[in-house]
């Protein structure tokens, strides 16, 4: 779960973290259809704020980094990942792939293999809390009981988490390439093939 190490194509935030967040949650539930706003805090290091919009498997995250806003929009119904660039009115395509999501709705097998840690309210949701350790790694997860899915998420090395959730309400449109973006290549790292 590691997010540190920043690799940059072209764009102010790193590729890393915004790929992890987007595919973090890439398997919420279908039914849910909701607004937050995100905070990702590395440990040692200052937080990222963003926001998430999520309808139905659409996920839409947007965060600022150095006054830079990099737009992320998670379309598996279209089999494409959308990287937006608004202050150069640009984006790329990246081909969705089921295979890299890093995280899957939280499920009742998820569960089984989970510890159970209790509840505690998160952002105004009462959660239950869990914790899963994988390669040595121990991921604490607080799964909101209303809405099914983690809304706290801490590693040994990061902290995740939505507040202000606002339930319902997200307009289609936010999932969709805004008029007059132009589309750009994805760069080739220095002695890659194209």
């Amino acid at each position: 779960m590691k997010i540190t190490g920043a690799i940059r194509l072209g764009f102010s935030i790193s590729v890393p973290v915004t790929l992890f967040f987007l595919l973090l949650f890439a398997g919420l539930a279908a039914a849910a259809e909701f607004s937050a706003d995100l905070v990702v805090t590395p440990k040692g290091e200052e937080s990222l704020t963003g926001k998430i919009f999520v309808k139905g498997n659409k996920v839409r995250n947007e965060m600022t980094e150095d006054g830079e806003k990099q737009i992320l929009i998670n379309r598996p119904d279209k089999k494409v990942t959308w990287m937006i660039t608004p202050e150069e009115k640009s984006y790329m395509e990246i081909p969705y792939q089921e295979s890299d999501e890093s995280f899957e709705e939280w499920t009742a097998e998820k569960e089984k293999g989970a510890k159970a840690l209790g509840e505690e309210t998160v952002s105004g949701q009462v959660c239950k809390k869990f914790e899963i350790v994988e390669d040595g790694e121990k991921t604490v997860y607080w799964v909101s009981k209303k809405l099914s899915f983690p809304i706290k998420v801490e590693s040994s090395d990061t902290v995740m988490e939505y507040k202000n959730i606002k339930e319902g309400g997200v307009a289609d449109s936010l999932f969709e390439i805004p008029e007059g973006y132009q589309k750009m290549s994805m760069p080739v790292p220095p002695g890659g093939n194209s």
